[in-house]
C-alpha cells in the first residue's frame, strides 16, 4: 500500500500547484483514465486479458494529441519505458529476486506482489527497464523504474512550464466594449449634408461588430451591411479613407466620423 500512498500525495501536490498556477489543461483526458485501468487491476491482483494493449493505445494517442504541452512527451517517454519492459511478462512490470534480496526480502520468481504491479523474475532482458532503483527502504518500501522518474518528472514540467489558459486576444475584446453615445446623439437622419456617411454612422452606432468591420475596411462595409446598403459618391468614400489613414481605434474612427456627418 504504500505504492497507492505515494500515489495519493502526488496527486494531491499536483492538484495543489495546479490550483496555484492554474496550467494549460490536456484534452481527451478520459483515455488517461482508461489507460489507468490496467495498473489499478494490478495493484488490486486483477488481470484483464487484453487490456493492456488498451492502456498502451490510450495513452498513446493521448500523448499525441497533447504533444504541444510542456512536459507530455517525457510523460510519455517514461510510460512507453514501462510499458515496453512489462509487455514482456503480460502487463506486469518485473523486479528481479536480488532486488528483493537487497531489501531483505524473498520471495519466488512468479510471485505477484501483494499492493504492487509487480512480478518477481529470475532476470529479464530489459532489466534496465523493470523496478530496480529503490527509493525508500524499511519500514516504507518503494522501488521504482527509471520510466516512472520520468512521468513524475514529465508531470512536474508540465505544472510549472506549462503557459496558463490562453485568453482571447486584445483586438477581439472591441466588440464587448460599449460605444460613446453622445457623438451620435445629435445625428438625424435627413438634416445632414452627407446622408450616406449618417447612416453609416448611425448604423455602427447600433452594431459594435459593423464599426469593427468599418475601421478595417470602410468601403467593403458599407457595400456589404446584411440590411442596409449604403450608396457612397467619391466625396464620402475618399472622406473615409481620410479617416482610416487617421484613426487606430474604433472609437477613434466614428468620433471623426460623427464630427464630418455633424459639419465640424
Amino acid at each position: 500500500m504504500t505504492l497507492l500512498t505515494l500515489y495519493a500525495l502526488s496527486a494531491l501536490l499536483g492538484l495543489f500547484i495546479a490550483l496555484w498556477r492554474s496550467p494549460r489543461l490536456p484534452r481527451y483526458n478520459l483515455l488517461v483514465v482508461i489507460a489507468a485501468v490496467p495498473q489499478l487491476g494490478s495493484l488490486l491482483q486483477i488481470d484483464v486479458p487484453g487490456m493492456f494493449l488498451v492502456s498502451a493505445a490510450g495513452l498513446a494517442i493521448w500523448c499525441l494529441s497533447n504533444r504541444a504541452i510542456p512536459g507530455v512527451l517525457v510523460v510519455g517517454a517514461g510510460a512507453l519505458m514501462n510499458l515496453a519492459a512489462m509487455a514482456l511478462y503480460g502487463g506486469r512490470m518485473p523486479i528481479t529476486a536480488d532486488v528483493l534480496a537487497a531489501l531483505g526480502q524473498l520471495a519466488e520468481p512468479g510471485t505477484h506482489l501483494a499492493g504492487s504491479k509487480d512480478v518477481v523474475v529470475a532476470s529479464s532482458p530489459l532489466w534496465l527497464l523493470s523496478d530496480w532503483l529503490i527509493v525508500m527502504s524499511e519500514p516504507f518500501v518503494l522501488v521504482v523504474s527509471p520510466g516512472d522518474i520520468l512521468v513524475v518528472l514529465g508531470i512536474l514540467l508540465w505544472l510549472i512550464l506549462s503557459p496558463h489558459e490562453e485568453r482571447q486576444p486584445e483586438m477581439l475584446t472591441v466588440h464587448a466594449t460599449p460605444m460613446p453615445v453622445e457623438p451620435f446623439a445629435r445625428l438625424i437622419p435627413g438634416q445632414s449634408a452627407r446622408p450616406a456617411l449618417t447612416r453609416l454612422a448611425l448604423l455602427a452606432a447600433a452594431n459594435p461588430a459593423f464599426a469593427e468591420r468599418l475601421l478595417q475596411d470602410p468601403l467593403a462595409a458599407a457595400a456589404a451591411h446584411p440590411h442596409y446598403h449604403v450608396q457612397l459618391d467619391a466625396h464620402d468614400r475618399a472622406t473615409l479613407h481620410a479617416i482610416r489613414a487617421r484613426a487606430r481605434t474604433v472609437g477613434e474612427f466614428l468620433g471623426e466620423l460623427a464630427d464630418v456627418v455633424d459639419g465640424k
